[in-house]
């Protein structure tokens, strides 16, 4: 959601209003926020706002499931990449603790099995028509999660970065997929060598 509103310098009052503790654990936007697939109606205002043709979109985990399903969905998304992102998840699968944090962003577990239910990108994959650059860690295995390649290789034109020692996120392996990431997004945006 894009809003301009009046406030404090450094004040945003949904926010503020959450308890910093909640705000470190899982973000601040937690308290506020629920879980939902549809982030392309979301993504679609921002571009809106912007008043652009084009834009690049990244994102880390379930973003990546959100910039992806994004990009075959709203068509000025010009370059997209997804960094430990699922191709699909299975509910019964899944562990506890991503579980319990789908429960509580989601509201409930009827909400979060209602959510996780169609996170699966392969009927949508072949409609990303933008360069796809899709990164994975080897060390990433989360029971339940189907991750990125499988994407990378159904999408018309997609890319699969492997970073064998990388875990969730690739915190681990930064310098072994940033620069190839902001290269990618730079080239599909601007066409120049990357």
């Amino acid at each position: 959601m894009v809003r301009a509103a009046s406030r404090a310098p450094g004040r945003t009052p949904a926010i503020d209003s959450v308890p910093p503790a909640r705000r470190r654990r899982r973000g601040a936007l937690t308290a506020t926020t629920t879980l939902t697939p549809d982030y392309e109606r979301v993504v679609g205002r921002v571009v809106d706002a912007l008043g652009v043709a084009r834009v690049g979109l990244v994102g880390l985990s379930l973003g990546g499931y959100y910039a992806a399903r994004t990009a075959a969905l709203e068509p000025r998304v010009a370059a997209v990449a997804t960094v430990s992102g699922p191709f699909r998840l299975d509910w019964a699968e899944l562990p506890p603790p991503v579980r319990d944090i789908m429960t509580e962003r989601a509201g409930g577990v009827d909400a979060a099995r209602a959510f996780a239910r169609p996170v699966d990108l392969a009927g949508l994959t072949p409609r990303i028509t933008a360069p796809l650059l899709v990164v994975d860690g080897g060390r990433d295995v989360i029971p339940g999660v189907t991750n990125g390649e499988p994407l990378a290789r159904l999408a018309p034109h997609g890319t699969h970065l492997s970073v064998p020692h990388g875990d969730h996120l690739l915190g681990n392996a930064r310098g072994d997929w940033l620069f190839p990431l902001a290269d990618h997004i730079a080239h599909a945006l601007t066409g120049a060598a990357g």
